[in-house]
């Protein structure tokens, strides 16, 4: 494996450790991440042309894609008995109550799909351990609000999800459905959190 790799699946372990557990900045904590992907797209772009992002679809693959919709309406259903601490104190601990969560919305279920993508659209064809630090990474954000079984049961979600957006990737040859997916599971999310708020 290559260092570029290595650093890569780093990112957002680092932009998580400093600003999501050590200053507890969820907004501080996405755009360390995100900045740290618009570098590296810019240092080894991965992704050639128009084409690369829009791909070709075709119907399995659609199929395929559309069972992340259900994250959002599933996490709204589940968050009130999977959670070690309370969901407004959680967020509030890391700086992501009304106005700051509310602006979140359309950033992390529009802009940071898409960057995530970006980012881990050519790890993921060059390693399978990348599937496991897409995973791992959620889980350090998640350790302080979910118990160790559903934890896991995320981590576990997460690599098949990864898995998912690969085939995705590679069936249509082109980012932008796995795009799709992942901001209807990410808006999703973030909505059903507000909407817990």
């Amino acid at each position: 494996m290559k260092w570029q790799q290595i650093l890569k699946m780093l990112a957002p372990y680092l932009a998580v450790v400093i600003f999501w557990t050590g200053l507890s900045n969820g907004w501080l904590a996405i755009l360390a991440y995100h900045a740290q992907i618009i570098l590296w797209a810019t240092i080894s772009p991965r992704i050639n042309g128009r084409k690369a992002i829009i791909g070709t679809l075709n119907r399995r693959a659609i199929l395929l894609a559309l069972p992340t919709v259900c994250a959002g309406p599933l996490l709204y259903y589940l968050l009130p008995h999977v959670t070690n601490i309370e969901l407004t104190i959680w967020l509030a601990e890391h700086q992501l109550s009304s106005f700051a969560l509310l602006c979140m919305i359309p950033y992390f279920g529009i802009i940071h799909p898409f960057l995530e993508q970006l980012h881990w659209f050519s790890l993921r064809q060059e390693t399978a351990i990348s599937h496991v630090m897409f995973a791992g990474y959620h889980m350090l954000v998640l350790s302080s609000l979910f118990s160790l079984p559903w934890l896991i049961l995320s981590f576990v979600l997460l690599s098949i999800v990864s898995l998912l957006w690969t085939y995705i990737t590679m069936q249509t040859k082109g980012i932008m459905l796995a795009y799709i997916s992942h901001a209807l599971a990410d808006a999703g999310l973030i909505i059903a959190v507000s909407l817990q708020y």
